[in-house]
This record gives C-alpha cells, sequence and structure tokens, in this order.
C-alpha cells in the first residue's frame, strides 16, 4: 500500500482495453504524452485496461490525476476529445466488480489514503468496437499527436502560464 504523504505531482491514467482497436486509445494517448513530457517532471504515466478499484494504490499519493478513455456517447463524432466533469460524492457501487472514479477516492479516502485533490477526466469518442483488432484505426491513430498537444496545452502549459512561467517546446514550465 502506498502510505506516501507527500504529493507525487501528477499522474495521467490512460484507460482502455488495446485489444479492442479504438477502446485502446485512452492508453495510446498516455503513452504519447509520457514520451512527449520531459523526464523529471514530476509526471507518472500509467496505461491500463484493469478494474479500476485495483488503482487506488497506484492513484494514491498524488496530487493531480488526469484520466483518459474512451467515450461511447453517440452524440459526437467519432475522434472528438471531451472533457467529462468530475463531482466528488458519496456513491455506493451499483457491483463489486464495477467502480467509478468517485468510488475510488471514496475508498481511498476510508483507508486514509491520500487521494488526488484535482481530477480532469478526458473522454475521446469511437465508434463502440465491434472485432478485436491489436491497433487503432487509422483515422484515430493519426489524431494521436493532435489529443495529446491538447491534453498537455490544458493540463500543463496554462498552468504555466498562469503562474507566469515561461514553456519550452518539450511542455515543460522554464523559470
Amino acid at each position: 500500500m502506498n502510505t506516501e504523504t507527500t504529493p507525487r505531482g501528477t499522474m495521467i491514467l490512460g484507460l482502455g482495453n488495446p485489444i479492442l482497436g479504438d477502446d485502446g486509445i485512452g492508453c495510446s494517448v498516455a503513452d504519447f504524452i509520457g514520451d512527449r513530457l520531459a523526464t523529471g517532471s514530476g509526471v507518472t504515466v500509467l496505461s491500463t485496461s484493469v478494474s479500476l478499484i485495483r488503482l487506488v494504490d497506484e492513484i494514491s499519493g498524488h496530487h493531480r490525476l488526469i484520466i483518459i478513455d474512451s467515450i461511447t456517447t453517440g452524440q459526437a463524432e467519432p475522434g472528438e476529445l471531451m472533457e467529462i466533469e468530475f463531482r466528488k460524492r458519496n456513491t455506493l457501487p451499483i457491483s463489486a466488480h464495477h467502480y467509478s472514479i468517485e468510488q475510488l477516492q471514496d475508498i481511498g479516502d476510508a483507508l486514509g489514503l491520500s487521494m488526488p485533490e484535482y481530477v480532469k477526466i478526458y473522454g475521446i469518442e469511437i465508434i463502440r468496437p465491434e472485432v478485436y483488432e491489436d491497433c487503432l484505426s487509422p483515422a484515430l491513430e493519426g489524431l494521436l499527436p493532435e489529443f495529446a498537444e491538447e491534453i498537455i496545452n490544458r493540463e500543463f502549459l496554462s498552468n504555466c502560464m498562469a503562474e507566469g512561467y515561461n514553456t519550452t517546446p518539450r511542455g515543460e514550465c522554464a523559470v
């Protein structure tokens, strides 16, 4: 169990199942962002397809959590990047097998873990995958750099500029 009391910075959590084609877009974007950010930037990148309950220990100890996942709303064009509002509230699990991000926060709090103060969720609209394939569709593969840059700009560069820092081409805050 993670018992650190000093926040570890930002965790970027890419979710999805890479063997279901575009469902793996969250993992691919997180990995792309990890490759873009400088070593020592205080950012941890984790791409996974495991149940969220298994991630409580990984998430704890981070000050910020940025989640990237595929979504199928049917109300947006495939490839549209959306911010999904996170509202912390006490919730009961619908099932012992499926937990929401809100429930993970509650579980971590109940265990006395230091859970992220800031949570941002990004969803990328996909067409529901109907076949097994271990790669993204060409359309989404081509949008990886755009998704990564947009999230880096929103989450890192805008924060640097708001705090009066300049930024480097690799997405670092420069004093």
